[in-house]
């Protein structure tokens, strides 16, 4: 029996066959800023302009976009999913208007507009892990003072000052992750301890019917603000309070997140912020609605 060589034809289409697929670029330009275009959704949250989304990249690293309210309704589906996102340039309602339907002022932005499943993607080897805790109230010890503590969906945030924090000694830190878990924190800010008030900023601020503070902790161009208060911003005048987290991108916001249970018992307030010698420097901060 006579055997023949393969033709190259037959060898290019073998090889055409065998080819893996083009892989999906990590990142996508949109207007003059370049976007993600790969992430892990791993929470979705109606917000005043958009859906605020929390995403995490193939190496393990956080980000937030802004996606279409569509995609809010599908977050059953997508929570823990690895998905490509298509971006628009889009209008929404400006910052500025703080949540007022009646205000006609827009922003334009690169908003997601759609997202395909792909999937999941191999990570790096995750750090020491936490030891789960049943029913967690904050990421704080025994040993430290729970400042301000909320649960924002699925995921926790905590600010935790140690017991003798005051303008010269102590330090105060923001932690961000999945409570109830033996998960490593997504985030904690500053890194290292300095002291309170090269920490964050913050401030007390009166309402009618009540009053409010919020402090910003910072990570280049993205700022951290938690914020609770208490104020006649019912419809009709009632009274009702307002706690939350703000993620914010050189000034703008880009994400908010409502608390959906707030630890009782923080000490955010005036007399803990004078106690630490935290001040607002020069920075603002307009509450959400």
């Amino acid at each position: 029996m006579r055997c023949f060589a393969p033709s190259f034809i037959t060898i290019l289409l073998a090889l055409a066959f065998a080819a893996p697929a083009a892989a999906q670029p990590a990142t996508v330009k949109i207007g003059k800023e370049t976007k993600n275009a790969i992430g892990t959704i791993l929470d979705l949250q109606d917000g005043d302009i958009a859906c605020s989304m929390v995403m995490k990249d193939d190496n393990g690293a956080e980000f937030f976009e802004s996606g279409d309210f569509d995609l809010c309704m599908r977050k059953k589906a997508l929570i823990g999913k690895r998905v490509a996102l298509t971006y628009k340039m889009a209008k929404v309602m400006a910052e500025s208007c703080q949540g007022d339907i009646n205000c006609k002022k827009s922003d334009l932005i690169p908003l997601v507009v759609a997202v395909k499943v792909l999937e999941a993607a191999k990570v790096p080897v995750a750090p020491a892990k936490k030891p789960a805790v049943a029913g967690q109230t904050s990421f704080c010890t025994p040993l430290e003072t729970v400042v301000y503590s909320c649960r924002a969906g699925a995921k926790m945030v905590s600010v935790c000052a140690s017991k003798d924090a005051s303008p010269t000694r102590g330090y105060v830190q923001y932690r961000f992750g999945k409570p109830d878990s033996r998960e490593p924190l997504e985030l904690m800010l500053p890194e290292g301890q300095p002291v309170p008030p090269q920490s964050a900023t913050g401030e007390n601020v009166p309402f009618t019917g009540g009053g409010g503070a919020w402090m910003r902790f910072r990570k280049g161009p993205f700022g951290y603000v938690i914020y609770t208060g208490i104020g006649k911003w019912g419809p009709k005048g009632e009274t009702r309070e307002k706690d939350g987290i703000v993620v914010e991108r050189d000034g703008k916001r880009i994400a908010h997140l409502k608390c959906t249970d707030t630890s009782p018992g923080g000490e955010l307030g005036p007399d803990w912020l004078g106690k630490v010698g935290i001040k607002t420097n020069g920075e603002e901060f307009l509450f959400p609605d």
